[in-house]
């Protein structure tokens, strides 16, 4: 088959990657023995594998597996589970939310991919619009998903200090008057992946209200937060208002391997996503509906959230700060970003003599995984390397692999980052 007819507009673009499909491609092929402090993969918790057999028992029991495996589910979704979903969201959120609202996706990767093309790119009548990121940096994985190039605009955060050895990126919301652009989107991760920093209501409000001044929808990302896995160390809450399209996981909670995930918007916007879905899937996989009606009907989204799933991860933040304190001081002179939710850390590296992209191969080499933090800014032709003096590490790993992997990293950076 010719190459370039194969590998023309849509095929190329997946051909050239350099962000997210690229790294899982690398993150796929280590050795036994390697710290893996790179991935976004959620600990395997013994509480929550638990909870997860005794559905899977039940289904057994009750005769749910033909259901469950022998037929397709409308495009629209379980209606059970859209409207069990409806009504948590109207709870957790103090809004009336229906069914209508709902719509079931293969996570959340595959709802932004959807999304992001929905409101970004060339449209028919010759405009050109882009997706706009208030906060850099942000998620990895939605700067390889629009078909077009060049389809981002950003707000660089502002830096502020908030220890000896910690900081924080706060919304610059008086740059949003410099953007330009004709936008089609607002989108923001809540916990931002990849710093952990949760976005405070004051925030999402000043948000909204440009998306609203620019007639965008505001796309918020919940994978790491609320209602579950609820992996926020603060006491912010869901926030939902008009003009807000959300986005919701399973995944971390625990079952990434079912690809199950779902978005509250208006209907209209609902309707279009079932369309596709139809286009591409059929329908979402039943498997995930199933274990998300049970889940949440009989209250376990709310015990494992609250009492095993923020804890653990409380935990191993802790494990990883006091490691990265003992194994690093005196050695490099670093910053970390304040850990508010999810299960990253952030760290900037202070005087760094090589870019983070370069040390990458050593440090795995070493037998050591990170993500540097290139991946997480979309700036092009600016001639400024953003991000190649920070990392992103993962403490969704065990004691003794976070430990190891901070010694290592403290080793090989201390001599091109000296004290």
């Amino acid at each position: 088959m010719d190459q370039d007819f194969l590998f023309s507009k849509f095929g190329a673009k997946f051909r050239n990657q350099t962000g997210i499909g690229q790294l899982m491609e690398d993150l796929g092929n280590l050795s036994p023995g390697v710290s893996m402090l790179g991935g976004g993969s959620p600990s395997l918790i013994p509480e929550v594998e638990e909870v997860w057999k005794k559905i899977l028992n039940k289904f057994t029991a009750t005769g749910a597996w033909d259901s469950i495996l022998g037929k397709y589910e409308t495009p629209t979704g379980k209606e059970e589970t859209l409207e069990i979903l409806a009504s948590l969201l109207s709870s957790e959120t103090g809004t009336s939310i229906s069914k209508e609202q709902i719509a079931i996706t293969n996570g959340s990767q595959n709802a932004f991919y959807l999304l992001l093309n929905f409101y970004s790119g060339k449209f028919e009548d010759g405009s050109f619009k882009k997706i706009f990121l208030p906060v850099l940096p942000e998620y990895i994985g939605y700067l390889d998903q629009p078909l077009n190039p060049d389809s981002f605009t950003y707000s660089f955060a502002k830096e502020i200090v908030t220890g000896e050895d910690g900081f924080r990126y706060e919304l610059d919301s008086s740059s949003f008057d410099t953007i330009k652009d004709d936008l089609g989107c607002a989108v923001l991760s809540r916990p931002t992946n990849p710093t952990g920093r949760v976005a405070k209501k004051e925030e999402l409000e000043l948000i909204l209200k440009f998306a609203r001044s620019r007639k965008i929808p505001f796309l918020l990302d919940n994978a790491y937060g609320f209602p579950f896995p609820g992996i926020v160390y603060s006491d912010e809450r869901l926030f939902h208002s008009e003009g807000m399209i959300q986005s919701f996981s399973f995944s971390k909670i625990g079952l990434p391997g079912i690809r199950t995930g779902f978005v509250l918007g208006d209907p209209e916007v609902v309707k279009t996503l079932n369309k596709a879905n139809a286009v591409l899937n059929l329908a979402g996989g039943n498997l995930g509906q199933y274990i998300a009606l049970e889940f949440v009907r009989s209250g376990e989204w709310f015990r494992l959230s609250r009492d095993i799933v923020k804890p653990y991860y409380l935990k191993k933040r802790e494990v990883a700060i006091s490691s990265i304190r003992r194994e690093w001081k005196g050695k490099l002179k670093y910053r970390i970003h304040d850990s508010e939710g999810a299960f990253f850390l952030w760290v900037q590296f202070i005087g760094l003599r090589k870019n983070i992209s370069e040390l990458y191969p050593i440090l795995k080499e070493k037998g050591v995984i990170i993500v540097p933090g290139k991946y997480f800014y979309p700036v092009t032709n600016s001639g400024v390397s953003y991000g190649e003096d920070s990392i992103r590490i993962s403490f969704a790993r065990e004691d003794s692999e976070i430990q190891e992997g901070i010694r290592k990293i403290g080793e090989i950076l201390s001599t091109y980052c000296p004290y």
